[in-house]
C-alpha cells in the first residue's frame, strides 16, 4: 500500500467532477480553481489534492495552468476522514458573525448547518433571507473546506423558524441523535458526551444573539434537547458554536467516533 503525501504539502482544490474517476485520468478544472492555482503560484508538475466535497479525494499533479482552465492527472485515490456527525443549528445574527461561523464549522468538519430564526433574533438584517448572501456563503464554505484540507462540504439547510425546525426533527422519524442545547445553566458538555458513542448523530443547537425566550426553551426541552454548558462565561453565539464543536470533535477522536487520517487505496502509474 502506498501512502499519499500529507495534506499540508498539497493545496486542496474543488473538483465536483472527480467522483468515479480512475487513476491516470486527466481532469479539467474551471476558472475559479485556475484562479486559485495562479494565486498559489503553482506550475505544471505541482502536487495538488482534489475533492468534490462529498468524500471523493484524489492526490493529483498539475499538467497545465491556464486563465480559464487547468488540467490535472489523477495519481492516488484516498479515503478521507469521516465528517463530524453533527448537525449544527444556530440562531442567526449579524451577517459577519454568520459567515465566520459557517467557515469555521466547515473547517471543523460539521455535516449539516441549520440557520434558525427565533423570537429574539437581532441584527439579522437580510443575512438569513437574501439569496445573494447564501450564494456567497456557499463559496466561503468551499474555500474553508479547501483551506482545511477536508473532503466534505456541509449541507446548508434553508432558514427556518425554531418551531418549524423542531417539527421537522419530530417528523424525521430519527430518534437516534443526541440533541444538545448549549446554555450556561446546563451540565458540562464533556460530561454529557460520555453518553455519546461517537458514531451516533448529534444535533447541537446554539444561539441566538438575543438568547432563547422561556417559551422557546420549554419547546426545546419538550422536544428532548439536553442542556449542556461550556462554562459560566457569556460567549457570542458563533464562539459557543465552534467551542462546542471542538469539544465534540476531541471526544470523538478519543472514542474512535471520527476519522483522524487518510488511507490510500489506489495508485496510478
Amino acid at each position: 500500500m502506498t501512502h499519499a503525501e500529507p495534506t499540508s504539502r498539497r493545496p486542496t482544490l474543488f473538483a465536483p467532477g472527480v467522483s468515479g474517476r480512475d487513476a491516470g485520468e486527466v481532469l479539467a478544472l474551471g476558472e475559479d480553481e485556475s484562479r486559485h492555482i495562479r494565486a498559489l503560484r503553482l506550475a505544471p508538475g505541482s502536487p495538488v489534492r482534489l475533492t468534490d466535497g462529498r468524500g471523493a479525494l484524489w492526490d493529483a499533479r498539475l499538467m497545465s495552468v491556464g486563465s480559464r482552465s487547468s488540467d490535472c492527472v489523477l495519481d492516488v485515490r484516498s479515503i478521507p476522514a469521516s465528517p463530524l456527525p453533527v448537525e449544527l443549528a444556530f440562531g442567526v445574527g449579524h451577517k459577519t458573525h454568520i459567515m465566520w461561523l459557517l467557515e469555521k464549522a466547515t473547517e471543523m468538519g460539521v455535516s449539516r448547518l441549520q440557520p434558525l430564526e427565533s423570537e429574539r433574533t437581532v441584527s439579522v438584517a437580510d443575512a438569513g433571507r437574501s439569496d445573494a448572501f447564501w450564494t456567497k456563503a456557499g463559496r466561503r464554505v468551499v474555500s474553508a473546506m479547501k483551506q482545511s484540507g477536508g473532503a466534505w462540504l456541509p449541507e446548508i439547510e434553508p432558514l427556518r423558524s425554531l418551531g418549524d425546525y423542531l417539527l421537522r426533527l419530530a417528523e424525521s422519524g430519527d430518534d437516534g441523535p443526541l440533541s444538545i442545547r448549549l446554555d450556561r445553566a446546563g451540565v458540562g458538555l464533556q460530561s454529557l458526551l460520555t453518553e455519546w458513542s461517537g458514531s451516533r448523530r448529534i444535533v447541537l443547537l446554539v444561539g441566538p444573539e438575543g438568547g432563547w425566550s422561556s417559551h422557546e426553551a420549554s419547546r426545546m426541552d419538550d422536544a428532548g434537547f439536553r442542556v449542556a454548558s461550556l462554562g459560566q462565561l457569556m460567549l457570542r453565539f458563533e464562539t459557543a458554536a465552534i467551542a462546542g464543536l471542538a469539544v465534540v470533535a476531541q471526544h470523538g477522536l478519543k472514542t474512535g467516533g471520527t476519522g483522524d487520517g487518510l488511507t490510500t487505496r489506489e495508485t496510478g502509474g
